[in-house]
């Protein structure tokens, strides 16, 4: 793409299970692609989200989201952050149907965030969801880097090998090509008193602020 040229045509696709967690994605968002100004841009589409168009001083005051659906289905964003509802959606009605046809063959991710609530007949939904997704977008799921994010698989060697095989059933990828990748938790220490870092949250919670070190 040229160095100036705004961004049309999704090419992420986030899919979250809950509104609040779509919602929940607007601050860091923003922040990641205001250096950008308009280039990068990211809609969080859901029953939301504006059926009238903005304001142009909206507009101009949130110049990397696009804030209503009509802007969306002017100019699809390359991060569009949607629930498995309004996916569907979009692939039946035929008001959305300029986000997909401003996006054939240019979407490059999906990502599933809560993977794990994702069992029995709606792992089934999902992954044929998915796979009329990937038609519609004019893509294959070879083109595809699907990411699945979630805090509560376990971290044995059998969790690891029933997570592959779950996530190659759903997105249509060989299971050759999953790897899991953990994280591990960072709790930071208090600068200052050794003795502070090894109280309860509830004695910290107990502690006068003049007497807890200062950042």
């Amino acid at each position: 793409e040229a160095e100036n040229e705004k961004l049309e045509g999704v090419q992420a696709l986030f899919i979250y299970p809950l509104n609040a967690l779509i919602n929940s994605q607007r601050e860091r968002l923003s922040a990641w692609t205001k250096p950008f100004d308009d280039k990068v841009r990211f809609c969080l589409y859901n029953g939301n989200t504006p059926h009238q168009k903005e304001k142009a001083a909206d507009q101009k005051n949130n110049p990397s989201e696009v804030l209503s659906r009509p802007s969306l289905w002017e100019s699809p964003p390359p991060i569009l952050i949607t629930n498995t509802t309004m996916l569907e959606y979009m692939l039946i009605r035929n008001v959305d149907r300029p986000i997909l046809t401003k996006s054939k063959g240019k979407l490059k991710w999906i990502v599933l965030d809560e993977a794990h609530s994702y069992i029995g007949s709606q792992a089934a939904e999902l992954s044929l969801l998915l796979r009329r997704a990937l038609l519609a977008f004019d893509v294959k799921p070879e083109q595809i880097r699907f990411i699945a994010t979630s805090a509560t698989i376990g971290s044995d060697e059998s969790s690891k090998n029933q997570l592959r095989e779950f996530l190659s059933s759903l997105s249509g990828v060989s299971i050759e090509n999953i790897y899991v990748i953990e994280g591990q938790r960072k709790v930071e220490q208090l600068n200052g008193s050794d003795k502070l870092n090894d109280l309860t949250i509830e004695e910290l919670m107990s502690v006068p602020a003049e007497l807890l070190p200062k950042s």
